[in-house]
């Protein structure tokens, strides 16, 4: 896995500022994460385009594929 320095946590919390610290999918404020839409392991950047505000709880259902963010 690719290492995450500066610029990726800065554009995580921009991310969640954007975002006003509040789950995209069920607006839940408590846990809230960056989720990037096109994973940056695999090559996926971190630029804001990329990355959206998620819950802990819905951000582990997308991983496990319970949640599909392309109908948000």
């Amino acid at each position: 896995m690719k290492k995450r320095g500066y610029e990726h946590c800065k554009a995580q919390k921009r991310a969640k500022e954007r975002d006003g610290y509040v789950c995209q999918v069920c607006g839940s404020s408590e846990n809230v994460e960056g989720h990037h839409l096109l994973d940056y392991q695999y090559g996926g950047s971190f630029e804001l385009d990329n990355i959206v505000t998620l819950c802990r709880k819905c951000h582990k259902k997308v991983h496990k594929g319970e949640i599909d963010l392309i109908k948000f």
